[in-house]
């Protein structure tokens, strides 16, 4: 079977120290040490602060490189230092970017937030979420069924306003 280029591949936008602090949703102590792990990657090359999702392209000679899109249309991808395994696509990701003439490369400082609902091994559902003061809210669900707590979880983050939401299945994460 052959796999398709991912939906996930997507623009970038630069972004000032306070709006990758707004999308990390950190604030406090939090936010000053994001900041300063921020300048202290920061170099005379990757200087410009972009919130990037990246997606799979298929390349000419049928391999498959982690590509997003910067807003003048230039394709960039992660540079050479970055763990490729670690990047997954269409998570968005604050990053660092170097532009040059044809293409550009992204240091990756942070995951962009994203609430969670967790699922036990004993089916017990939790939504974890940041609201945008930074303080973190939980919520269980209590239910007579797994299919109507996982519901009840999915129907407040809709509720909430969140884009997506990730679902951790707790039994299925490594030792």
């Amino acid at each position: 079977m052959e796999e398709e280029d991912s939906e996930y591949i997507g623009s970038s936008e630069i972004l000032s120290i306070d709006d990758a602090k707004k999308a990390k949703r950190v604030s406090g102590k939090s936010a000053s040490q994001f900041e300063s792990d921020i300048i202290e990657k920061q170099d005379s090359l990757f200087e410009d602060i972009m919130c990037v999702t990246f997606g799979w392209k298929t390349q000419p000679d049928n391999s498959r490189k982690l590509v997003s899109k910067l807003p003048n249309g230039k394709i960039i991808f992660p540079d050479r230092s970055e763990d490729l395994t670690i990047i997954e696509p269409g998570v968005p990701y604050i990053c660092l970017v170097y532009e040059r003439e044809r293409e550009a490369f992204a240091k990756v400082c942070s995951e962009e937030y994203h609430p969670k609902i967790y699922v036990t091994p004993s089916k017990i559902v939790t939504i974890v979420y940041r609201e945008i003061s930074g303080s973190i809210k939980k919520k269980m669900y209590p239910g007579n069924s797994y299919e109507n707590r996982i519901l009840a979880a999915l129907k407040d983050a809709e509720e909430l306003g969140f884009p997506s939401i990730r679902v951790i299945f707790r039994k299925n994460q490594g030792p």
